[in-house]
């Protein structure tokens, strides 16, 4: 608990620095918070691989959030953005993977049908006793 706590706090006075540092340099600040934003998806993904589970993941806010960031990548290119472009080009990238991760981890798995093994002639248990006396008696 105490380790969420400082995550939560560190990144509440890391965002008011950062805003009150670049306040007056509109684009450094864009492209900070472009590159943020991306990064915490790039996490999730890594999450989700390293765990394999997306059970708590809505496939729903994921579209929602494809769809939206696929618009926002082509305004960047429209208004020839490149922080706009790049980091929601990124973003898009993400939801894709980690829509098609949600996919793969919860799909249903059939059964597999097992085969019958056919025994070989020497592996049943009156021929094994047979060859076992065979070879008892070949030692001696």
């Amino acid at each position: 608990m105490k380790k969420h706590l400082l995550i939560v706090s560190g990144t509440f006075v890391a965002a008011a620095l950062s805003i009150l540092a670049l306040y007056h340099w509109s684009i450094a600040l864009g492209t900070l918070a472009a590159w943020v934003t991306t990064g915490s998806f790039f996490l999730q993904v890594v999450h989700i691989i390293r765990n394999k589970d997306t059970t708590g993941i809505s496939l729903g806010m994921y579209a929602a959030l494809f769809f939206g960031v696929s618009c926002w990548t082509a305004y960047g290119f429209k208004v020839q953005d490149v922080p706009v472009m790049t980091a929601n080009g990124i973003t898009t990238l993400l939801a894709l993977v980690v829509m098609g991760l949600k996919i793969y981890n919860e799909r249903e798995i059939k059964p597999r049908k097992r085969r019958k093994v056919k025994t070989a002639p020497l592996t049943s248990p009156q021929n094994r006793l047979s060859v076992a006396g065979v070879l008892k008696s070949k030692q001696v």
